[in-house]
């Protein structure tokens, strides 16, 4: 949906999807909003509190379970980044909201194999093991992967220990092999892509600012990501976990699959975002 404002969006691309979330959320006792701080020290690389709140202030009328936004930095405190980007605030003015450091969980440890080899990762047990998960983020391009967005915020967010932990991940093709091993473990039910202001270039911590204008939500992750990777300018193709998240059934993918688009059509909000640098070896994936 085309939106310039981020809140008035994130009520407006939620609104035809109101009933099926009612439905989905009604009788939870908890709900897991996962936010995104890949680094806390740059505004353009953190999931916008007014998409947060707008989700929020959506739900309440037939929600009365408690909601957690969860997360853990990869680069900087996490507590800072709850206070300087107002999350902190939000959930002291709402005894149904709290925030959660996911570094202070309890850890499961999983074995993820892929082609290069096999790799033991720590998740944390509310994203691992929580009823409903909302995963909600800024669109970004991508240092390894092309684009980051609702799957891959959670996918990787939920591996524990920050960057050091974070990092001991091939960042190569295999990357693609060892989140699809993680999406069986963690993967959200509900994603809200913010695109108002997102982030081209050298993503997801060091790009600059592109007024892209607009949202996308839904209860299909890979048909939300896939269609925001449209949305963005890029080949479907070169992003390889949203291909091998297809095959393993996963969701659909835009455009290969038909998919059902409430709001403008796709290819009147394209607006190509400026790749990362290494973006023509990232593509190379298959």
């Amino acid at each position: 949906m085309r939106h310039q404002q981020s809140y008035e969006g994130t009520l407006k691309v939620l609104k035809p999807l109101e009933n099926d979330l009612k439905k989905k959320i009604i009788s939870l006792d908890k709900l897991v909003i996962k936010i995104n701080f890949v680094t806390t020290l740059n505004r353009l690389a953190t999931t916008p509190l007014t998409s947060v709140k707008g989700f929020i202030d959506f739900i309440k009328p037939f929600y009365q379970g408690k909601i957690i936004i969860a997360e853990e930095a990869s680069m900087g405190s996490t507590d800072k980044g709850f206070k300087r980007y107002g999350f902190k605030k939000l959930a002291d003015q709402d005894p149904q909201t709290e925030i959660f450091d996911s570094s202070e969980d309890r850890p499961q440890l999983v074995k993820i194999k892929y082609p290069g080899g096999r790799i033991y990762l720590p998740l944390a047990k509310i994203y691992t093991g929580s009823d409903f998960i909302v995963s909600i983020t800024r669109a970004k391009t991508h240092d390894a992967v092309v684009v980051t967005l609702g799957i891959k915020n959670l996918l990787i967010g939920a591996i524990q220990g920050g960057l050091n932990e974070r990092m001991k991940i091939p960042h190569d093709k295999n990357l693609h092999w060892i989140m699809t091993g993680i999406a069986q473990n963690a993967y959200p039910d509900f994603v809200l892509i913010d695109a108002t202001e997102a982030m081209e270039g050298r993503g997801p911590d060091k790009g600059v600012a592109i007024k892209a204008n607009f949202l996308a939500a839904g209860f299909d992750a890979l048909a939300v990501d896939s269609l925001v990777t449209y949305l963005m300018g890029f080949d479907i193709k070169d992003v390889g976990y949203l291909n091998l998240l297809r095959q393993k059934k996963f969701g659909r993918l835009y455009p290969q699959d038909k998919i059902q688009i409430i709001g403008s059509d796709p290819k009147r909000l394209v607006i190509p975002f400026k790749p990362h640098p290494t973006f023509e070896y990232q593509r190379q994936w298959h």
